[in-house]
Order: structure tokens, then sequence, then C-alpha cells
């Protein structure tokens, strides 16, 4: 009997021992995880007074720069100049070059017969303005254009189709009781002439009769 009551007591003992310790575990991880969440709640970010981070600154992207905007040039005269020269006038408003050298007996050796685009056409800055410059020294064949029937066309028509060919342009306005105003009636080269490029072709313009 006393046996019994020995082992009760024992039992007793040891349940109230690990109810305790069991206890003082749960009380130790408690005050554990309020010591984390303090120091967390106290933790400040190392970011400048007036600063927000990126991630949290919608604004902090860093703008791109405008570019510049294009300019719209006309393209110089170019005609008859030295090379020297026209590189000059091409520089003066931001403009590339390209020199094209072919044999020209119309024109002295580094002077500019032709140029693409021709003069006053609108150009943007930065374009590549092709220059032909004559010389004479080079072995291969010089190229010949044909010059067409003018007369009877308008004035723009004339031009155009001259320019399209290679030919400068020069005008001449005179009364004609033959063809309206505004139409050419006469030129100063045969039809079908062979010349060089660039060289200039007189059209005499009616101004009516």
């Amino acid at each position: 009997m006393k046996s019994k009551i020995i082992m009760i007591l024992i039992l007793a003992i040891a349940c109230f021992g690990f109810a305790a310790g069991f206890i003082r575990y749960q009380n130790g991880i408690k005050e554990t995880l309020a010591k984390d969440i303090e120091t967390s709640s106290g933790m400040e970010l190392d970011v400048p007074s007036g600063e927000i981070p990126d991630d949290e600154n919608p604004d902090s992207t860093e703008e791109p720069t405008e570019e510049e905007p294009l300019i719209s040039v006309k393209a110089p005269d170019l005609y008859n100049m030295s090379i020297e020269d026209a590189k000059v006038e091409l520089d003066k408003l931001n403009l590339k070059y390209e020199v094209v050298e072919e044999k020209n007996t119309s024109f002295e050796n580094g002077i500019v017969f032709w140029q693409e685009p021709l003069m006053e056409q609108e150009i943007m800055q930065g374009s590549t303005v092709k220059v032909y410059v004559s010389n004479s020294a080079l072995s291969e064949d010089e190229r010949k254009i044909n010059v067409p029937v003018l007369i009877g066309l308008e004035k723009e028509e004339a031009t155009e189709l001259l320019h399209s060919i290679g030919f400068r342009v020069n005008y001449e306005y005179n009364p004609s009781s033959d063809y309206e105003e505004g139409i050419v009636y006469s030129q100063n080269y045969f039809v079908d002439a062979e010349v060089s490029i660039g060289t200039e072709i007189t059209i005499r313009i009616s101004t009516g009769s």
C-alpha cells in the first residue's frame, strides 16, 4: 500500500516538474519574439533625409535628354566653285559631302560642274551632298548627254526635264505671238546636241503677244 502511494507521489512530482518546465520554455519563446519585434520596429533605413529609395520613388528614373531638332536648309549653289570653296560652303550649313571626280572637258580641273541635290532644294542638316568635280587626267571616257526637245513645254516642265538629265538652266523672257505666256518658244542648243554634264541650257519663255 505504501509503495503505491509513493509511486503516485513520484508521478505527480514528475508531471508538475514537466509542466513547469514547459511553461518556462513557452515564456522564453514569447520574450525572444517580443524583443525581435521591438528591434525590427526600431530600425531605420539608411536613407538621406528627404530622399526616397528608388524602388519606392516613381520619379527616380532619369529622364532621357531631348535631342536637338533637325533643321531644314537649302542646298547651296556650288556650280563653278573650286572643290575647296564648295567644302567651305557645305560646312557652313552643317552638310556632309561626297566628292565624285569625272572627266569633263567643259570645266577646268577641280571645278564643280554638278551636284546632287541641286541648289535651293530643301534638305536636312547632316545630309550628304554629292559634288561632281572635273578631272581631265582620268583615263575614262567623258560622259555626254543629249539636249531634249523643250519648245512647247511649260517653263516648270522644261526645267524639271533638264535638271533630271544633268543640265543647268538659264531663262530669257520675250513676247511671242505664237506661244502662250509661260511656254518655251526657243532654246539655245539644237535638239540631240551632245554636250557635257553641267552644261547650261538657255530656254526662252513667252510673255505672250
